[in-house]
């Protein structure tokens, strides 16, 4: 039986927990009232996180350790993938996309290594609210990560930081 089990694909992570880019309030996908993509959860379960309204300019931490699998081109949304492929995206904002990377700054590379935590963009919310577009975070785990579950914790309207886990996902 030992035999069979050298071909089993071994589980890096018993759960993969996912934390907020930034402090701020926590906000259901629902709320930011976007139902071609996010409020639909088209592209996959999650959250999002408003900002606080002085902010100006702020630095977003990876919400997994793993690795950047895809970065667009315009800086505004991120792909991260955990060690058992659980992936994750970062969306900045809602229509951020017309601003053509203007207001955004990459810290990292595609197919670099991030831990939990790590900075990884810089994002101009000025900009973006000066444009009058709306500036908060969207975190969701993506469909084709095929997790077994997810659980979500309740906590819409709380203030959160990064050190909070607001999902975990068993792949």
């Amino acid at each position: 039986m030992r035999f069979f089990n050298l071909f089993k694909k071994n589980k890096v992570e018993e759960y993969v927990e996912i934390s907020p880019v930034y402090e701020g309030k926590l906000k259901s996908l629902q709320e930011l009232n976007d139902p071609a993509c996010f409020s639909s959860e088209a592209l996959g379960k999650g959250f999002a996180i408003e900002f606080s309204n002085d902010e100006n300019e702020v630095i977003l931490k990876a919400p997994i350790t793993g690795k950047i699998s895809a970065i667009f081109p315009t800086k505004h949304a991120y792909v991260f993938e955990s060690l058992d492929e659980v992936k994750v995206l970062v969306h900045i904002g809602l229509d951020t996309v017309n601003l053509k990377g203007e207001g955004f700054e990459s810290l990292v590379s595609i197919e670099s290594m991030v831990k939990k935590g790590q900075p990884f963009a810089k994002v101009n919310l000025k900009l973006i609210r000066e444009n009058n577009l709306v500036s908060d975070a969207i975190v969701t785990v993506l469909p084709e990560s095929n997790v077994h579950s997810m659980d979500i914790v309740d906590l819409n309207g709380s203030f959160i930081t990064t050190d909070n886990v607001v999902i975990r996902v068993k792949k």
